[in-house]
């Protein structure tokens, strides 16, 4: 890796695994400055199919500032518990291996695993999804059987 001072080649001094990275320490060979740093796992080529057909590219963080919201004030939940929950899911949809998913289907995973771990996290996200009858509003098909357009695949 380039030194982010003087554009010259650089050593690994340290490595070390954490949850959500992988972290080196680095010396320049040329300007013996120090520098940290992070690897993180490439987001998945995963398209998710919202309600209104719009497509967007998944995102992990996305998924992360929900779980943070409907948790918000709870003490029943702590930070590694939501970091397990978007890990477990991530690797749930990976596993899958589709191009799309819909939101629906992620909803209901996010849904399985609150129901787990705390009801009124459960109840405030399902409020948003669960309608008068107890059942999901938004679709929830597993994968696409059909690609989308490749137009929709690209749009921003």
């Amino acid at each position: 890796m380039l030194c982010p001072f003087c554009a010259s080649d650089s050593q690994v001094v340290d490595s070390r695994t954490t949850a959500e990275a992988v972290r080196r320490r680095r010396v320049c060979g040329a300007c013996k400055r120090r520098f940290t740093t992070y690897e993180r796992l490439g987001a998945p080529n995963l398209k998710v199919i919202k309600h209104n057909d719009k497509v967007e590219p998944f995102e992990s963080q996305k998924l992360r500032r929900t779980i943070e919201r409907v948790c918000r004030h709870r003490p029943s939940i702590r930070q590694n518990d939501i970091d397990r929950i978007v890990r477990s899911i991530e690797t749930e949809l990976l596993a899958a291996t589709v191009k799309a998913i819909y939101s629906g289907h992620i909803a209901e995973l996010l849904l399985a695993r609150l129901a787990d771990i705390d009801p009124i996290a459960y109840d405030r996200f399902a409020a948003n999804y669960i309608d008068e009858d107890g059942h999901l509003r938004v679709n929830t098909q597993k994968v696409v059987d059909a690609k989308p357009a490749q137009s929709e695949l690209f749009e921003s």
